[in-house]
């Protein structure tokens, strides 16, 4: 991924995945992200609440915004929220440098993979979208240097006058205590993870949402489960865990559009033989196609979107283990599978349910422009700008702000 996105450049070094940046970014994801997501549900909730105002409005008429920009706007907020807290969430500037970085450096490193790798210093320095993902990070130190230089003296001042310390469930703060002292950047840190976490999870709640609006018959059912749990178990990580049918529904968008037909992208550190007899000689990169994830012999009927079609596996006996949105398995890498898989996907599964609680039980939706396909670029493919969504306020089953 590093030689993919030149983490050796300037500008891409939030990509950088050199031992001790991955060794942070693994136990805040798996100590800090994970273990806090009972901590974090509700007030990710009151997030989503706020920014499905501010993108979507009240309007009970119909209305039609471009589906990838609006959902982008809240997966943001969202993972704001979530790795720097709630007072800079709300901070426009930073929300739209997040914004910005996460699909200007994509497009960016893609463009410099074009060019010989002798000539990409070069090109990253005159290239326009090259200097505005330098100027970006440039403006994300002038916005997070003093917010975390703030921090630190506000702990300071606390500790000096024996008042009970504050408690910050950020990533700001288990990175910290992840780092043991040894020097990280934490500017690029944050940005690489709000640009990893901003390009999947909007990608899957776009792919979701658009599906659903697509077929309208598949969204009233959701809506039950998602009213009836919330009225017994209100924001909670069990809650989420036990909206099976909504658990499904994304699993099987993810299914049928993954944002890469190649997964698992290896590069070989030695020469290795498969029990085939093949070899994959050192220096070399090895992909997985997911064709297996539209075979009919896997997947029964695989063009049709059944938002039932994992639940009903949890169903059979011993298959709930592998049927989990967060579950990987042979049969679905959508987020990777092993031991490299995705470590930020129980995070992703939370803020895309949550999402997706507030947006149906709110809204109406449909397509908007009829047939509705998906940009597809190289292998990559994903809700394009040009794909439009129409919505309009309801009235939900239940007062999401007040459980």
């Amino acid at each position: 991924m590093a030689a993919e996105f030149h983490s050796h450049l300037p500008g891409f070094a939030s990509i950088n995945l050199e031992e001790e940046r991955w060794r942070i970014q693994l136990a805040v994801l798996k100590r800090g992200l994970t273990q806090n997501l009972g901590v974090l549900t509700s007030s990710l909730s009151s997030e989503a609440s706020f920014a499905t105002e501010l993108i979507f409005g009240s309007n009970n008429e119909w209305q039609e915004t471009a589906a990838n920009e609006a959902v982008l706007d809240l997966v943001a907020r969202l993972s704001c929220h979530a790795f720097v807290g709630p007072e800079l969430c709300r901070n426009e500037a930073w929300v739209r440098i997040t914004k910005d970085y996460a699909t200007i450096t994509f497009a960016s490193a893609g463009k410099l993979n074009i060019f010989p790798y002798a000539m990409r210093p070069l090109v990253n320095w005159l290239d326009p979208g090259c200097r505005r993902v330098r100027a970006l990070v440039s403006e994300a130190r002038d916005i997070l240097v003093p917010a975390f230089e703030k921090r630190r003296l506000t702990k300071q001042v606390i500790k000096a006058s024996d008042l009970e310390p504050p408690v910050f469930n950020d990533t700001i703060e288990w990175a910290e205590e992840a780092s043991q002292g040894r020097y990280y950047d934490p500017v690029e840190f944050q940005l690489g993870m709000t640009l990893v976490a901003l390009h999947t999870t909007t990608n899957l709640l776009g792919v979701t949402l658009m599906l659903l609006a697509e077929n309208p018959q598949s969204i009233e059912p959701l809506r039950e489960e998602m009213s009836s749990i919330l009225r017994d178990e209100g924001w909670s990580k069990t809650a989420l865990y036990n909206m099976k049918l909504l658990d499904s529904a994304i699993k099987e968008a993810q299914r049928m559009c993954p944002p890469d037909i190649l997964n698992l992208r290896r590069f070989a550190t030695a020469n290795i033989t498969l029990p085939d007899g093949t070899l994959i000689r050192k220096g070399e990169r090895t992909v997985v196609v997911c064709d297996q994830m539209m075979d009919p012999d896997v997947y029964p009927d695989p063009e049709t979107f059944d938002i039932y079609r994992f639940k009903r596996m949890r169903d059979e006996a011993g298959a709930d283990s592998k049927a989990q949105l967060v579950s990987v398995s042979p049969e679905h890498v959508g987020f990777g599978y092993g031991a490299a898989a995705c470590p930020g996907r129980f995070l992703a599964a939370n803020e895309v349910k949550i999402a997706l609680c507030h947006l149906l039980l709110k809204y109406d939706w449909k397509v908007a422009k009829r047939p509705y396909k998906r940009l597809v670029i190289g292998t990559s493919s994903f809700v394009g700008p040009e794909a439009m969504i129409s919505f309009r306020r309801r009235k939900e089953e239940v007062d999401l702000e007040a459980l």
